[in-house]
This record gives C-alpha cells, structure tokens and sequence, in this order.
C-alpha cells in the first residue's frame, strides 16, 4: 500500500488527564465539556456537542483536544478510536483516554481508519498490558507500524470511512425516532382490556 512508519514517527501521542483527588463536576456553565472512555467506548456516536460541561482549572485547558486529534481507549477490552472534528466548548479528555494528534504527513481522519481495522485491533491486543484490566499504554501505542500510502490516498480512505460514519450516524437517528414514534403511537392507541358485549 505505502510506506511503513511507527506512530511514534508521525504523530504526538499522550495519554488524557486523571483527576486523582476528586473528579470535576458537571455545571450547566462549565467551562470545558469532558470526554471519558465510556464516551469513546459507547456503541452510539459521540455527540461532542451533548458531553457533560465540567469546570477545570485553566492549567487544564491546555489538554483540551484540538480539531483533528484522534482518541482512544487506554484501558478496557475495547479500542476503537474515533476523530475530533469540534465542539461548541473545548472538550477535555479525562481519565484511560489516549490523544492522538498526526503531524503533516499523516490524515487524522485515515488514521482513525486505519486504527479500527480488524487486523490493526489484533495488533493492538497483542500490545495489551495486565492480566484483569487490559491497559493499552502510550509507549505501545508508539510502536504500532502504519501502512502510509500518499496524502491523496489517505484522503480518500478518510472520505468514504467518513460517509459510512455519518450513515451510521443517520440509521442510529432513525432508529431513536422510530422508537419514539412508537411510543407516542402506543400512548394514543386505547388499549381493549375486555371483551365486546
């Protein structure tokens, strides 16, 4: 396909901010909205937009994820990585999240491709620390080897990767209201509890 590179070489990896004391707390004008793994992890889109406003300290401003950035699990059985493309609020990642930001030559949104393919998740187990808790850590993550074909190629990988995410995104929604729509109709439908006389 391209070249092959370790991640180490075309991106800057670091792991998400851990509150060790207390967590912060949700506020309605908080000044960062929180990403956590049960986020990442979670089988419906990520709506960066309906995440939970926090209030940080400025110090933790500085980690907030930037357009671009690519994030994954770092603890857990599963490890599907999903891209940043901006929210109302900046968006602080907290907690077993690694942060995956591509340099120049690598397209965020081929990455994020790349990263949940199958053969690329058997990589990734293989990388696993832990015998209870599998913790897939940052060093590792480094040493995983990219398949870089040229810039052009990555973008159209990132293009039609993009429109699947967005058709899945639309059946969800489809889905939800259908669910809805059943439960107003089920509402307004008396329900005959007897017999005719």
């Amino acid at each position: 396909m391209g070249t092959i590179r370790t991640l180490h070489d075309l991106a800057e990896v670091h792991t998400a901010v851990v509150f060790r004391d207390q967590a912060p707390q949700e506020h309605p004008e908080g000044n960062v909205r929180a990403l956590a793994i049960r986020d990442v992890v979670s089988s419906t889109p990520v709506s960066w937009s309906e995440l939970p406003r926090v209030v940080v300290a400025e110090k933790y401003r500085s980690n907030c994820l930037q357009e671009g950035d690519v994030v994954i699990p770092s603890r857990g059985d599963y490890y599907r990585a999903w891209l940043f493309i901006g929210a109302d609020v900046p968006v602080l990642p907290v907690g077993q999240l690694n942060v995956i930001r591509p340099s120049a030559g690598l397209d965020a949104g081929y990455l994020v491709w790349f990263l949940n393919l199958p053969t690329t998740g058997a990589k990734l187990k293989q990388m696993l620390t832990g015998t209870s808790i599998k913790a897939l850590t940052k060093t590792a993550l480094q040493t995983l080897e990219v398949d870089l074909p040229d810039m052009g190629r990555q973008r159209r990988i990132a293009e039609v990767d993009q429109l699947g995410r967005r058709i899945a995104a639309i059946r969800h929604r489809l889905t939800e209201l259908d669910g809805i729509e059943v439960a107003q109709l089920d509402g307004q439908i008396p329900q005959s509890g007897g017999t005719n006389a």
